[in-house]
């Protein structure tokens, strides 16, 4: 234990309330780092009077996951959840070894313990999230039909998306406290853009509420009002307006903040490959819908390198139930990085198709999608085609490393093999006769 004095930010000594004397349980842990947070106390404050309190049962690690959540803008970097910065602080707090606290704050942020909006139904709360990261069933369109915030919260596994319509919709967004044992009150804003993949915050538009026209909404109970989540207590939220003017394929974005988590800000992202996909892999409190059925036999979605350098890219198509005999084909028109695979004859319902491309500096180009089924119409209703974007990075590229890393995918680095770094992806399902 280092016997370095704790300073608090309002007292020249920081001292625990009388109620914190002892703590036994893994709650009153919980209880006592909000108590701390409340009164302004740093993090390494709350730790250093957690430890002095705490059972002999009770763990560093739970000092670090408790923690983690409770003070999660102190480690926030505007992209994800710092492990270093927590390490640093456990460090300074209890005085242990750097490298046995980077594997507790590593361990601490490896669970999303605040508000959750779910990317895909698997969804646990993982970081970072396993599966389609753009398949949230917690972003709700019914077209110009309101819905009660009772009907999303009873049906919670069910998916209420009905393609938006010229005009005016009602979107809304789903969350649940799973992991914070305490109450949690979000907002929510709402975002859209262009179908397609790896966009930027500045491509976004904003959307504002129904009631009051304003860029933030609650989270509203099943009785309709608004109010905190305590762990295990799910919302949805009041509604938004989205006001599309054409039929063009859209991204529906939502994303929340509560009094622990105020930083959830993605305007303010740096732009870039790295930094996009990292945000919404690692934050729990942030979901795409990129799902839409098939309008007409060739689609267009819209695809980026937010970098200024050269970058390679993969579009990866993937097959669900896709009859013997369809026929799929991807090009991009643009001379200064066209590509065409030509109409490929689908041979299995789960086909995989791969085209790898070379992508200028800062571009933005529209990636022509042409689906068929059998008889040359659109793809049958039981039918869907994931389409996948994946940064493709190279051994002794800048972000080799940090790839290898966040994908666990040692055994590649080993074998200096390219990374495919996912950095979004856009399912069409079919909508001709079964």
């Amino acid at each position: 234990m280092s016997n370095t004095s704790i300073t608090s930010k309002k007292n020249s000594t920081a001292k625990k309330p009388a109620a914190l004397d002892s703590i036994r349980t893994i709650q009153q842990m919980w209880d006592a780092a909000i108590q701390y947070f409340n009164d302004g106390e740093y993090d390494t404050d709350a730790i250093y009077l957690i430890y002095k309190s705490m059972s002999p049962k009770l763990t560093y690690q739970d000092i670090a996951n408790v923690v983690s959540a409770v003070y999660g803008d102190t480690y926030w970097t505007g992209i994800q959840m710092d492990y270093a910065i927590l390490s640093k602080s456990l460090v300074q707090a209890l005085g242990i070894d750097r490298s046995i606290a980077d594997e507790y704050a590593k361990v601490a942020f490896s669970q999303w313990r605040g508000i959750l909006c779910r990317k895909n139904i698997y969804d646990i709360g993982l970081i970072p999230t396993p599966g389609s990261y753009t398949e949230s069933l917690d972003i709700v369109c019914n077209e110009n039909t309101p819905l009660q915030p009772q009907q999303l919260i009873e049906n919670w596994n069910n998916e209420y998306w009905k393609t938006p319509i010229v005009g005016k919709n009602y979107i809304y967004a789903r969350a649940q406290n799973m992991a914070f044992l305490g109450a949690i009150t979000p907002k929510v804003q709402m975002f859209y853009t262009t179908g397609g993949f790896n966009q930027p915050p500045s491509s976004w538009i904003q959307c504002y509420t129904e009631k009051g026209q304003a860029s933030e909404g609650d989270i509203l109970l099943m009785d309709g009002k608004p109010g905190p989540l305590g762990q295990g207590v799910r919302g949805a939220s009041e509604a938004f307006f989205f006001n599309p003017t054409s039929q063009d394929h859209v991204c529906v974005i939502a994303v929340l903040n509560y009094e622990f988590f105020e930083k959830n800000d993605p305007l303010k992202i740096t732009p870039g490959n790295w930094n996009s996909q990292l945000w919404i892999t690692h934050n729990g409190a942030a979901a795409w819908h990129n799902q839409d059925p098939q309008k007409q036999a060739e689609e267009t979605l819209k695809f980026y390198n937010q970098d200024g350098t050269e970058e390679k890219f993969a579009f990866l198509v993937q097959c669900r139930n896709v009859p013997a005999g369809s026929k799929i084909s991807l090009r991009n028109d643009d001379p200064a990085a066209k590509f065409d695979t030509g109409l490929i004859e689908i041979g299995n319902e789960s086909q995989h198709i791969e085209k790898v491309v070379k992508l200028p500096a800062y571009y933005k180009g529209d990636l022509k999608i042409k689906l068929q089924g059998p008889d040359g119409k659109l793809l049958p209703a039981h039918a869907a085609v994931e389409i996948k974007m994946a940064w493709v990075l190279e051994h002794g590229h800048r972000r080799y490393i940090n790839a290898i890393n966040q994908l666990k995918a040692f055994d590649t680095g080993r074998n200096a093999q390219d990374v495919y770094l996912p950095v979004g992806s856009f399912t069409f399902t079919g909508s001709g006769t079964k």
